[in-house]
């Protein structure tokens, strides 16, 4: 089968590199979809922030042309786009399949989008109930790793006691661990996924507070590279529960100050906390990666 993916990011880049040159989570769908033996190609289509329905457009060439006519369109939606052209009428001999990427927060972008596809994957519960009671063929696939590039590397020692690669404010929360854990804690942002998975490697502890009451991708990264992945508890309805057993593959915690006895236990237990790391790594590997998702859509 031909796969045509669609993804968020500069044009140049598409020009100049074929794709993204940093890592981005549309790089390792496409990477695993080249390397599908049911996947006989894959052709990947920008689409920049100022151009209405641009992959759409490039897509319809193609097919009409006689260039390329794909079985299944995988968009990876990112944001506010004007993308009115993915659906059916448009594209009625292709299976549409959209990844609703950060959810919740994205949920209002992707009403439309939802609506027109045949598969509709969401990271979030709550989006997925929203999504399942409209009738739609939502899967709730939490995130997922790029084990291409997060993976336990034993080259790099455990160099930092905690670390992180927040960005934006995360509340009193945050602001209280670091002051209280001091030079144990590491918090470094505008990083490549190759940069986040050495910092990850490079440490005992991954340190986690969503914004939006959300399962991060962070979480599932983090347990790649075989480290404890420490997060704030999330409402019942998030369902957290479905991907990793507290206090066997992941440690949560409720309050600031239960945060920073929290992590100097574990800091403190390093048999318990490799169990722990080592559970969700085993969890993450089986079930959470790039090669999953890519079996849902093909």
């Amino acid at each position: 089968m031909n796969v045509a993916l669609v993804s968020d990011y500069s044009l140049d880049d598409y020009k100049d590199f074929g794709y993204e040159n940093k890592w981005s989570t549309p790089k390792g769908i496409f990477n695993e979809l080249i390397n599908t033996d049911r996947v006989k190609k894959v052709k990947w289509y920008p689409f920049p922030e100022k151009l209405p329905n641009y992959p759409f457009v490039e897509i319809l060439n193609d097919i009409e042309m006689k260039n390329f006519n794909p079985n299944i369109i995988f968009y990876m939606s990112c944001g506010p786009r004007d993308d009115s052209m993915f659906n059916r009428s448009v594209f009625p001999n292709s299976k549409l399949v959209v990844d609703l990427g950060d959810e919740p927060q994205t949920k209002p972008f992707n009403k439309e989008r939802s609506e027109n596809a045949d598969i509709v994957l969401t990271p979030d519960r709550d989006c997925f109930n929203y999504y399942k009671s409209k009738g739609y063929n939502a899967i709730h696939t939490g995130h997922w790793a790029d084990m291409n590039i997060f993976f336990p590397n034993e080259k790099y020692e455990d160099i930092y006691d905690v670390t992180s690669s927040m960005i934006g404010n995360r509340g009193s929360t945050v602001d209280y661990v670091i002051k209280k854990m001091g030079n144990k804690f590491l918090n470094k942002t505008d990083l490549t996924g190759e940069e986040n998975a050495t910092l990850y490697n490079s440490s005992k502890i991954i340190f986690q507070k969503s914004r939006f009451n959300e399962v991060t991708r962070r979480i599932f990264e983090g347990m790649a590279t075989k480290k404890l992945v420490i997060t704030n508890t999330l409402p019942f309805s998030k369902r957290l529960d479905l991907f990793f057993e507290e206090d066997k593959e992941i440690v949560l915690y409720s309050n600031k100050r239960e945060a920073v006895k929290k992590i100097n236990y574990y800091l403190k237990n390093e048999d318990k906390r490799i169990e722990i790391a080592t559970n969700g790594y085993n969890k993450v590997k089986k079930y959470y990666t790039t090669k999953n998702i890519v079996n849902y859509i093909v």
